[in-house]
């Protein structure tokens, strides 16, 4: 496709309302002619640096979805744990600062055992 074409077609109306939430292939062909153009109007010295913008671009939106969908079971897994993890990870919890209590006697050791195992045992969600 010649410059020529592409600033035809760039410079086409739209037939689309603006209100329009769809992407047709027409309206997305429509938006690759204008990048493409875009692209051919920037200088050669600078396409290695343009690319490197696209790929950020792509990587930055591409991860998105992925993080919030992560955000979202973890607030999930806060606001409505489940009874058997939640238990287990006490139990393991519980086990692992008795370990800690009988393996050292020194008392900075003992008193910071003595704090985590009062706040398990009043607020087990908090720890």
């Amino acid at each position: 496709m010649s410059k020529q074409d592409l600033s035809s077609i760039t410079n086409t109306p739209s037939t689309e309302s603006a209100s329009s939430k769809e992407n047709t292939p027409v309206k997305d062909n429509h938006v690759l002619a204008k990048l493409i153009l875009e692209i051919q109007q920037t200088p050669e010295e600078y396409l290695p640096n343009l690319l490197q913008i696209v790929r950020l671009f792509r990587e930055s939106v591409t991860m998105t979805p992925v993080r919030s969908q992560v955000s979202e079971q973890a607030m999930d897994e806060i606001e409505n744990p489940d009874p058997v993890k939640k238990s287990v990870r006490q139990i393991a919890l519980s086990e692992l600062l008795r370990q800690w209590e009988e393996e050292g006697d020194e008392q900075e050791q003992t008193e910071t055992a003595k704090i985590l195992r009062k706040a398990l045992e009043e607020d087990p969600v908090s720890i």
